[in-house]
């Protein structure tokens, strides 16, 4: 009797073994690479030069027209800011000694026609403090700090499609004379001569 026992608990047991099932793993790692595209390209308007050859534009300035259009576009992986600025003021080749203030540039920040970005969606654009005859219009500056366009949080990433814009450079106009109030080229009396600098445009990430 106790060998039948002995057998039936043994069956019973094999069969509770063969019953379980067979329990496994693997580990399968998985990794995302997010490599940063941070890159700002000038498309036209690379070298800006103002000719003042005559009375009128000494007393009104050069106004803006396509020949004084710097084109930019931005791809960005991230949200982004671009800074602009003078290297310096800007310094005669003929003379050492002569100067020509900065200020007497002025400059409009807006979106290339082709631009699917939108400003006040995507972007913050730099806009004057001064007197409110064009509220758009700002100096050209040496502070590295000037951010001329402040992108908005999780709207301003984008390719090149999105983030197309434009400058449109004037010089001593009477819009900028308003924001700058170092009244006419006329006025200032500057000596002639051929006067540049570098202005630098920087994109950073936010």
């Amino acid at each position: 009797m106790k060998k039948i026992s002995f057998m039936l608990v043994t069956l019973f047991l094999g069969l509770t073994a063969m019953a379980q099932p067979v329990v496994d793993n693997a580990i399968i790692p998985v990794s995302v690479n997010l490599n940063s595209i941070l890159r700002l390209n000038v498309t036209s308007g690379g070298n800006i030069e103002f000719t003042v050859n005559n009375i009128d534009q000494y007393t009104s300035g050069i106004v803006n027209s396509d020949n004084y259009d710097t084109k930019f576009t931005v791809a960005s992986s991230v949200d982004f800011n671009v800074l602009m600025y003078a290297e310096g003021g800007f310094m005669g080749t003929d003379g050492a000694a002569t100067a020509f203030d900065e200020e007497n540039v002025g400059y409009i920040l807006g979106m290339d026609a082709a631009a699917t970005g939108v400003e006040a969606a995507n972007y913050d654009f730099i806009t004057s403090a001064g007197d409110g005859l064009n509220s758009n219009m700002n100096l050209l500056s040496t502070t590295s700090t000037t951010a001329i366009i402040t992108g908005i949080v999780g709207a301003s990433a984008g390719s090149t499609a999105q983030n197309s814009f434009i400058i449109n450079w004037e010089l001593a106009t009477p819009e900028v004379d308003a924001e700058s109030s170092l009244g006419s080229l006329m006025s200032q009396s500057i000596v002639p001569d051929r006067y540049t600098t570098n202005v630098f445009l920087v994109l950073e990430p936010q």
